[in-house]
């Protein structure tokens, strides 16, 4: 009895992973899941059971099958907000199944029963002993397979998809894709499992997939802990002992120990929930060899904070080309947006040139952020178009804008907060092979290699804005002016062209207003194109080589920021009234 126990525990706590990868990392609540290995495993039980398949070949349908119907739902439920998502997938799982429990050819209520006599490599699966092993390799397997995913960069994805898929995209992922996949490779493993399941039960009936496994499942991953796979191994191999440790060691009967096994499961969710919500295991931090950031001389601040060394990756140019001879790198041309009667953007025409910053000033609500939201294609124009380096962005995905070479920064930071400062700035980090599935499960080493070089560079970017020192902090423990530094580093690891910065000086003292104030420039001699919206004049002042007054949605006027203070118009506009 104590063997076949341990074969449910181990095929739950083989769930309790999957589910954990999709849950705990990349943040999308699937209640779905449980009825995926429902399919598994009436897969599992029509073609062996039924029909006389080998038992590894039905396995294989079973994974085929519903990494499928995952993909099928993943496009129609995933563009959801979350709240929705978890209606949406409950929803599916009923419906799942509701059609098995209607066909005559799978059993219709009662399912497919009396499946026995599989074989798996030549040994009869009869006691449960004899599935030990193959419940136990299978538990190895998905949790290889999800650490492998999971502690990787594709994982690192997953995680900022969790804590801000907005910020994500702005980044040059892209995250609906990367949903699909991940919601389509759990899919799979859980049709794995509910065919190893359906298996050693031998049989698949509606009831043994519905919600009450769901939530079993889901209370595994809660005590475990979010992120930690080995929690969800301990916490499924633990509260799955519950009723055999009552039923044989306490003496409880077989009646009540299910009913104090439910009691105890709330109970344990409820402490859980109120002294240790991330769960008894806590999630943590990818292990990354953090490289030693690069020596150089810090120039001294004009404030009590003194930065670090400022040493960019690319060499600075001896002299700035004049803001009216260089290069325009990014044209805007008649952008307009509407939001039902309400005109956000109209007519925005923008010139950005190489090696200059740009300001974007002028009152609240008059559209800066809006223009910026255009600009990424993180809204739609109306009309209007958007060339960098002569290709449209306009239609564009914003990750494929980001990898064009155009990035933002936002005016709240969102940074990933879970995340530690070197992991936010190796997210930025372009063209990382362990972002690939393909490369990801490739014999060698260049995953890890590259792991590496992203570590080193997403350093020498930290050390840039003088934030080295707290590589290693989650982004939750920093201060605001801080915040705006890793920020700043994040956006210069994607390696764009162009920058768009939100605000990059507001809401933090003067201290770090000079830190902010010596990066842009740095970073516009480094031969980027800086475009900012900031409130703060004396920051426009001496940053700017340009600047362009927006009021009610469109831009009014441009030249020095000397010339727009000069307008009597422009200062009764804005000016006068700050």
């Amino acid at each position: 009895m104590w063997i076949n126990y341990l074969d449910q525990a181990l095929l739950l706590a083989a769930l309790a992973v999957t589910v954990n990868l999709l849950v705990g990392y990349a943040g999308q609540v699937s209640v779905a899941h449980a009825a995926f290995a429902g399919v598994g495993g009436y897969a599992v039980c029509f073609l062996a059971g039924l029909h006389g398949w080998p038992y590894l070949a039905s396995l294989a349908v079973a994974v085929l099958v519903t990494t499928v119907l995952g993909v099928l739902i993943g496009l129609i439920a995933l563009g959801l907000a979350e709240e929705f998502l978890i209606l949406m997938t409950l929803a599916f799982s009923l419906g799942i199944i509701g059609v098995l429990a209607t066909f005559d050819a799978l059993g219709g209520v009662t399912g497919i029963t009396g499946v026995d006599g599989l074989r798996l490599f030549g040994v009869e699966l009869d006691t449960p002993a004899d599935w030990l092993v193959p419940s136990a390799v299978v538990l190895a397997l998905v949790f290889a397979v999800c650490r492998r995913l999971g502690e990787s960069p594709y994982g690192q994805v997953l995680k900022g998809i969790r804590e801000d898929a907005v910020a994500t995209r702005a980044l040059g992922k892209n995250t609906f894709g990367y949903k699909i996949g991940i919601f389509a490779i759990t899919s799979g493993l859980t049709g794995l499992v509910g065919g190893l399941y359906s298996g050693w039960l031998g049989q698949a009936t509606p009831s043994a997939y519905g919600f009450p496994l769901a939530m079993a499942v889901f209370a595994m991953v809660i005590v475990g802990g979010n992120a930690n796979l080995a929690g969800s191994i301990a916490a499924g191999v633990v509260l799955t002992m519950i009723e055999p440790v009552l039923r044989q060691v306490l003496a409880v009967q077989s009646t009540q120990a299910a009913l104090v096994q439910v009691v105890l499961y709330g109970a344990l969710l409820l402490l859980v929930m109120l002294v240790r919500p991330q769960g008894l295991f806590r999630e943590r931090p990818r292990k990354i060899a953090i490289p030693a950031a690069p020596a150089a001389p810090a120039p001294r601040a004009s404030s009590d904070f003194e930065p670090r060394a400022r040493t960019s990756p690319r060499p600075a140019p001896a002299d700035r080309t004049p803001y009216a001879e260089a290069d325009v790198v990014l044209r805007a041309e008649g952008l307009s947006k509407r939001f039902g009667g309400i005109t956000a953007a109209k007519n925005i025409d923008l010139e950005l040139r190489r090696g200059t910053v740009t300001a974007l000033v002028g009152p609240n609500g008059a559209g800066k952020t809006t223009a910026f939201n255009l600009l990424t294609g993180t809204v739609v124009p109306d009309t209007g178009s958007v060339t960098l380096n002569g290709a449209e962005l306009v239609g564009m995905r914003p990750d494929l804008i980001v990898r064009a070479g155009l990035a933002r920064t936002f005016q709240d930071v969102r940074l990933l907060d879970r995340l530690t400062c070197l992991e936010n700035v190796m997210l930025a980090v372009p063209g990382q092979p362990g972002e690939r599935l393909g490369r990801l499960f490739a014999p060698g080493r260049a995953v890890s290699r590259a792991d590496r070089e992203a570590a080193a560079e997403a350093m020498r970017w930290l050390e840039f804005v003088g934030m080295a020192d707290q590589a290693a902090a989650p982004a939750d423990a920093l201060s605001y002016g801080q915040s705006k530094l890793v920020s700043l580093a994040r956006a210069l690891a994607t390696r764009a062209e162009v920058l768009l910065l939100d605000e990059p000086a507001s809401g933090v003292d003067a201290a770090w207003v000079e830190t902010m104030l010596a990066m842009v420039a740095a970073v516009r001699d480094e031969g980027r194109t800086v475009c900012l919206v900031e409130h703060n004049l004396d920051v426009v002042r001496r940053l700017a080589d340009h600047t362009c007054f927006m009021e009610l949605g469109e831009i009014t006027a441009s030249g020095t920021l000397d010339e727009l203070t000069g307008s009597a118009r422009l200062a009764e506009a804005y000016f006068g009234a700050q």
